[in-house]
């Protein structure tokens, strides 16, 4: 081992101890590429008296790192939260998984980046030659049927919401290879915003958007509602409950904007008649003829093309030329 002694003697010199001197090789940017700083890392991990320890130490800093990451997201500051009890249509218009997915990575880039490792071990794995010949073969094995599935959906024409995940527009087909590459990063990206998403609902029940929006897709799929509580249960949707005030909210408003329609005078009423034959299993003397239902729907159309209640004063002119004015 060679003497330490002229290096004492340049930290006397310089009147810095030997810990201030590590912690500025550390805390420093200018010095943050600087050889001594990697050799100083590796001899820490190398070491077997302080490997352990230092390892400890710093999964300890960068859990806390990711935690003050997701906190931030899940605080009310963002738009991850969805009140249902004041639920409106412009919320469920404006909602973008890109939108959702680009703040993310904007506010917990350090989390981001280790979703995008994590989720692409695979290819990372098979890059470093990490696994064996089977495990290889298994892996190209499941590849192909998850591209040969995929390859079966792209038919019912998935390009909008891809390229609109990945950003790209594209008017020129694509080669096999390229509109694999964009799958993957799209299918890529919903998972990381779905993971992220369960976590902050973790951290902050009220940080639900997107959990409130999957909520709303399983009750209009007549999802049961025990599966949609067991999907609550695992964070990754609304339970029923808070569903039936969703709709609840959404049905006032469209009371409100359908009664402020009609009150406005610039609207077309339609109504249809149906009748329904409700059938019991076991019909008996009693209720024989109260299966036949009679039914009126009505929509009301707002007119459009610039009318006018000015356009609509003309009562009198058709009342005058009517076939029924004797």
């Amino acid at each position: 081992m060679p003497p330490l002694d002229v290096v004492f003697e340049a930290l006397d010199r310089c009147q810095i101890s030997l810990a201030q001197f590590i912690t500025t090789l550390l805390t420093h940017q200018e010095y943050e590429d600087h050889q001594f700083v990697v050799n100083l890392l590796n001899a820490f991990l190398q070491h077997p008296a302080s490997r352990d320890r230092f390892t400890q130490r710093s999964f300890g800093v960068v859990e806390n790192m990711y935690l003050q990451e997701l906190c931030c997201l899940a605080s009310e500051d963002g738009s991850s939260h969805f009140r249902a009890s004041s639920t409106s249509t412009e919320q469920l218009e404006n909602f973008s998984l890109t939108a959702m997915a680009q703040e993310m990575e904007a506010g917990a880039p350090r989390w981001w980046g280790l979703l995008g490792t994590l989720l692409d071990d695979r290819r990372m794995a098979n890059s470093a030659g990490q696994t064996d010949g089977l495990g290889d073969k298994s892996i190209n094995n499941e590849q192909a049927a998850d591209h040969e599935y995929w390859d079966e959906v792209d038919e019912i024409n998935l390009e909008g919401l891809i390229n609109g995940l990945t950003g790209e527009w594209n008017v020129h087909p694509e080669t096999l290879t390229s509109r694999r590459a964009k799958r993957h990063s799209a299918i890529k990206l919903m998972r990381k915003t779905i993971i992220t998403s369960i976590l902050m609902n973790g951290w902050n029940q009220k940080s639900n958007a997107l959990q409130s929006l999957l909520g709303l897709f399983l009750q209009s799929a007549h999802t049961p509602y025990k599966v949609i509580n067991t999907l609550a249960c695992l964070g990754i949707s609304v339970s029923a409950d808070t569903i039936s005030m969703v709709v609840q909210s959404l049905s006032k408003e469209s009371h409100n904007s359908l009664q402020c329609l009609g009150q406005s005078l610039l609207a077309s009423y339609t109504y249809n008649n149906c009748d329904v034959d409700l059938k019991t299993l076991a019909p008996t003397v009693e209720k024989s003829n109260d299966s036949l239902k009679h039914l009126t729907s009505g929509l009301l159309f707002p007119l459009v093309h610039g009318v006018t209640l000015n356009d609509l004063k003309c009562l009198e002119e058709l009342w005058r030329k009517s076939a029924l004015n004797l």
